[in-house]
């Protein structure tokens, strides 16, 4: 870095002092900078006040890089970790640097929380229950840290990253995408949220909760938003089936095509499917949806006409809400949405 910025300084005094930016940073990430001297470099470098929150943790500096009450502005910002956010207090047109500054600075304090905050050790702790790959004493070391009892029963519950959670969580990437994990005792209320809810286990045994948790996630709809793992018996290898399906590069049965093409292209066949699937009569159906009874008989002919079978009898029920199973767990995604 040093050769290199001794090769630009003839050449672009910007590019030199941008470069001087990085390694300024790197050195002090080598040096296991805590968030204050962070912050502290920020305003130095910048000239103005400078500042972070993070979880419960909030810290400023100002302008000479004395530590100072934190005050809220529009300030020029970036994010950083799970939930952080760090700022510079330029005030005015930008400085040539700024946007470097803060860069640096947040993957600093990205690096620094992830050593030293307790939120970092108790997403570790998470991480390390429901990894497969674990040891044995790890699991147990991270249930201890948790304070979980060793021989209690516990659940893994997972959700969608934008959904509120009480008490500690982690977000790890799977194949549907970014999802929320936590742990309870038994069992968590989830208020009609958007939830996968595992297998109780005990803590050695939680990742087994939390392949659970997230085939019950990926088995939610609009119409049963919360599902409960130990409700789904053999629908639990129907997920599996579904997964190996695409890792093959096969294609869905033909039921399940069928279904995925009639909810393509009629608005609201879907929410009306589910609730045929689950009910007894279509004058049921027609009573919780609110529709006639002769709508319903209607477009539940057209639905078992679209999909090649009659979905207004017991055998037809259980071919669809099949059907609708694997399309669920096909098409279900939990990416994080942009504001």
């Amino acid at each position: 870095m040093q050769e290199l910025v001794g090769r630009l300084t003839a050449l672009d005094a910007e590019a030199t002092e941008t470069l001087k930016v990085i390694a300024y940073f790197d050195a002090l990430v080598d040096g296991h900078a805590s968030t204050d001297v962070l912050l502290r470099g920020a305003a130095i470098l910048s000239g103005c006040g400078a500042g972070a929150i993070a979880g419960r943790t909030e810290m400023r500096v100002d302008a000479t890089g004395a530590r100072s009450p934190v005050t809220r502005g529009d300030w020029p910002s970036r994010t950083f970790g799970d939930d952080g956010i760090a700022w510079i207090e330029r005030s005015g047109p930008a400085h040539a640097n700024d946007e470097m500054i803060l860069e640096r600075l947040a993957i600093a304090l990205s690096i620094a929380w992830e050593r030293t905050s307790a939120e970092a050790a108790t997403r570790r702790a998470l991480q390390t229950l429901i990894d497969p790959a674990s040891t044995v004493e790890a699991r147990l070391a991270a249930a201890r840290s948790l304070k979980l009892s060793t021989q209690s029963l516990h659940r893994i519950v997972a959700r969608a990253v934008d959904d509120s959670v009480r008490g500690p969580s982690v977000t790890v990437p799977t194949r549907v995408g970014m999802v929320r994990v936590s742990v309870y005792e038994q069992s968590e209320p989830v208020d009609g949220e958007r939830a996968g809810i595992g297998v109780a286990k005990i803590p050695d045994h939680l990742g087994e909760s939390w392949a659970s948790a997230l085939a019950a996630l990926r088995l939610t709809s609009t119409r049963t938003p919360t599902v409960h793992a130990d409700e789904l018996g053999v629908l639990l290898l129907l997920v599996e089936a579904a997964d190996r399906l695409v890792d093959a590069g096969q294609d869905a049965p033909s039921d399940v095509c069928a279904l995925s093409e009639l909810v393509r292209t009629r608005s609201n066949a879907l929410d009306l499917l589910e609730c045929i699937a689950s009910t007894d009569s279509l004058r049921s159906v027609a009573s919780e949806c609110g529709l006639h009874h002769s709508t319903v008989q209607a477009r539940a002919a057209a639905f078992s006409d679209a999909l090649g079978f009659d979905i207004r009898v017991p055998h037809g029920r259980t071919r669809l809400a099949l059907a609708l199973a694997m399309h669920s767990a096909l098409t279900n995604r939990f990416d994080v949405v942009s504001e």
